[in-house]
This record gives C-alpha cells, sequence and structure tokens, in this order.
C-alpha cells in the first residue's frame, strides 16, 4: 500500500499536469502508455508460449498514434487498412508465425494503441482538456470506490471465476462514484445534469469491464500483474486497462448525448 500511495503521490500530478500542456505533451504520455502497454501484452502472451510479432506489433501502434496526432482521417483510413495488408503479406511470405499468433499480434494493437488513442481525439475537441480530465478523474475514482468499497463491504463476488476479489458491492460504488462525478461535471461545464450523469454511469460501467478484460487475460496467463514498472500499481496494463475502455465511451457518448 506505501507502495501504491508514494507513485500515486508523482504519477497523479505529472499526469494532470501533460494533460494541462496538451499538444506534443499529452501525445508523448500517450504514445508511453500505449508502447509500454503493448510490450506487457506481448510479454503475457510468450509466458503463455505464444512468438507473436512483438516488435512490429509496438511499432505499428507508435506509428498509429503519431499519424492520429497528426491526422486523425489518414490514421483511420489509410494508415489502419494498409498496417493490416502488409503485416498479413509479410507474414504469408516469411511464414514464421501461426494465424493466431498474428492475430494475437493485431489484438495488441486494437486492444491498446486503438483504443487509448481515442484519448488524443477527446483532448482535440472543444473543452478538450476538461473531458480528459474529467474521463482520468472518473478512472480514478471509480476504482477507488470499488477498491476500498469491496475491501471492507463487499461480501458477494462480481465475477470468481475472473478476479476473486472483485464483488458487486465494489462495483455498484464505482458507478455511483461515476454517476457522481458526471453530475458535477455537468453542473460546472453545461449547466445540465441528466445527460452528463447517464454519461458518468455509462463510463463507471465500461470502466469495470475493462478491468474485467484484464483480469481474465491475467488469470489465463496465471499472474497477479501485468508488470512491475509502476511500483504498488503492477503495471502500465494494471493501471490504465479501465481507461482503455472509458476513453473510446466517451467520445461516442459525448455525441449521442450532443454533449459537444
Amino acid at each position: 500500500m506505501l507502495k501504491r500511495i508514494l507513485t500515486a503521490l508523482w504519477g497523479i500530478p505529472l499526469i494532470l499536469w501533460y494533460i494541462h500542456l496538451g499538444d506534443q505533451i499529452f501525445f508523448i504520455l500517450v504514445e508511453v502508455i500505449a508502447c509500454f502497454g503493448l510490450y506487457e501484452f506481448y510479454n503475457l502472451l510468450e509466458r503463455r508460449g505464444y512468438k507473436t510479432l512483438k516488435l512490429e506489433g509496438i511499432i505499428s501502434g507508435f506509428l498509429y498514434l503519431l499519424f492520429l496526432y497528426l491526422e486523425s482521417r489518414w490514421a483511420m483510413r489509410i494508415f489502419l487498412p494498409l498496417l493490416i495488408l502488409s503485416i498479413f503479406i509479410y507474414e504469408l511470405i516469411k511464414k514464421e508465425h501461426s494465424i493466431i499468433e498474428v492475430a494475437l499480434t493485431f489484438l495488441g494493437f486494437f486492444y491498446i494503441p486503438l483504443l487509448l488513442g481515442y484519448l488524443i481525439i477527446l483532448r482535440n475537441l472543444p473543452l478538450g482538456e476538461q473531458i480528459i480530465y474529467f474521463i482520468i478523474i472518473i478512472t480514478w475514482v471509480s476504482d477507488s470506490a470499488a477498491f476500498f468499497i469491496g475491501k471492507f463491504f463487499g461480501k458477494h463476488k462480481l465475477a470468481p471465476s475472473i478476479s476473486p476479489n472483485k464483488t458487486i458491492e465494489g462495483s455498484i460504488a464505482a458507478i455511483v462514484a461515476s454517476a457522481i462525478i458526471g453530475l458535477i461535471f455537468g453542473g460546472i461545464y453545461y449547466e445540465r445534469y441528466f445527460l452528463p450523469t447517464i454519461l458518468g454511469i455509462a463510463l463507471g460501467i465500461m470502466g469495470q469491464l475493462g478491468d474485467l478484460v484484464e483480469s481474465m487475460l491475467k488469470r489465463e496467463i496465471g499472474i497477479k500483474d501485468s508488470s512491475s514498472l509502476l511500483p504498488g500499481h503492477g503495471g502500465f496494463l494494471d493501471r490504465f486497462d479501465s481507461l482503455m475502455f472509458i476513453a473510446p465511451t466517451a467520445y461516442y457518448m459525448l455525441y449521442l448525448l450532443r454533449l459537444l
């Protein structure tokens, strides 16, 4: 717990400062999270016996986020199809990896940089800085609510076959906390309460789902943390798993609810 608190004491202010600076600094932050996340993901698969295209996957993720930062439409419409086609052609020629290993390489790309790329898109929207603060705070607050309420009051297991420590009580606390953050966010920036609260609830639910997906992966591999790169927090996947599901949900829900 001490390591967890110490890491948070320097990590949280640093992340908030990078969000405020925006532009290249924020882009670099997202790149670091994505590349280390991919590195951890492919290492987990290697421990399971799969020989993924680790280097190609990490480089592809880096380039995708770079092109997304430079021009989002180009990244989505041109780079992504070309990337998929080129890797398949490369593997058809060399035949060094099974189709499952190629598919798992792509899974890492779609799971991490593709989802985290929505942070870059969101930061460039009107109220982009405030929106990023909003989803980051929801991620942290909901995770903390789930952890502490689940630890001290949780009695009913949420998904014992995936994550034995997660409880229904903790999950409900996370969603309620997210709804409160949405209510506050809506009152400050929109002078509206109902729709931002719905947004908060949706993000709280998706954050829980993102956490369960990563827990399922670790359960399959048979480990507790994705790495030890962040003392007290495990790895980058452990810390940002909820955010990877929250960011794209926030983007589409903001448009759906006409909050942009």
